[in-house]
């Protein structure tokens, strides 16, 4: 990944968030030789035009005064993280609702990024931000996956029916409880490589690998209501997952890893959790 402009406002933000973000870049020069290698570089519309020349075998990240800051960078930590592509198509959400909400964003089944989040409707505001972005110029409608935990049963009840509010009649969508059990058990994940994930992301993250259950627009206040009156229980296999899955060779930490690094995709990090369980 390269940065190429002579805006120093766009190259100090630019560098400021992908250096929180553990993404490493290097500095071209509007003079500079063009990488003749497969590679992204992030610029502006100003600087494209003072190209002299381009490579076909690079793509450029533009960034133009129209976009908010924050949707270039999502589109910039989607191309490293996941590809390059005009558009995509699916985004999974992971939550892990409490006094602060843990927050798993997947993009195409791989790893896109994560929050602490300070209340629901802070929540709900990042979650509706992503998807316009990835949403936008998309020919195709996005599927969307939400995952709840249901630990603190009133606020997955409510961002529920928040969802199914704001998202009427969306095709494409789907919505899952999740068993929360165990996942609050690793905390200090990541200090080491300098990574910035609190125990409410890890949570999330957990909730994203395990099965649960799908609830509709139509069936969610029966279910809820359900597991209130303890007349229904999510899976209680995923319960045994921390302590079957860390006697195997696979350690839930070391998966967790590699999900984060981009070496495992939600499903394979998900198949196998319950490859090692069974």
């Amino acid at each position: 990944m390269y940065i190429l402009t002579e805006n120093l406002n766009f190259f100090y933000k630019l560098n400021k968030i992908l250096t929180e973000k553990k993404i490493n870049f290097k500095v071209l020069t509007l003079g500079s030789k063009i990488p003749n290698i497969a590679s992204l570089i992030l610029t502006t519309s100003d600087d494209i035009g003072k190209l002299i020349t381009k490579n076909n075998n690079v793509n450029y990240l533009i960034y133009s005064p129209n976009l908010f800051f924050d949707e270039y960078i999502f589109r910039v930590l989607a191309a490293f993280r996941i590809d390059y592509k005009e558009s995509y198509s699916k985004l999974t959400f992971s939550i892990d609702p409490g006094k602060k909400i843990g927050l798993m964003v997947f993009l195409d089944n791989y790893y896109l990024d994560s929050y602490c989040c300070y209340g629901t409707d802070q929540l709900i505001e990042k979650i509706l931000k992503i998807i316009r972005v990835f949403q936008k110029n998309n020919p195709d409608l996005i599927h969307i996956d939400f995952k709840f935990g249901r630990g603190v049963l009133s606020i997955t009840y409510e961002l529920v029916k928040r969802v199914y509010t704001i998202f009427k009649n969306r095709e494409n969508l789907k919505v899952y409880l999740i068993d929360e059990s165990n996942t609050s058990k690793i905390k200090n994940l990541n200090k080491s490589k300098g990574r910035k994930v609190t125990k409410d992301e890890i949570s999330a993250l957990i909730l994203a690998m395990r099965e649960g259950m799908e609830v509709t627009s139509e069936s969610y206040v029966k279910i809820f209501n359900q597991i209130k009156s303890k007349k229904l229980r999510l899976n209680a296999l995923n319960r045994g997952d921390f302590e079957k899955c860390n006697s195997t060779l696979f350690k839930i930490e070391d998966i967790i890893e590699k999900v984060l690094s981009g070496e495992y995709s939600l499903v394979e990090s998900s198949q196998l959790l319950k490859n090692n369980i069974n």
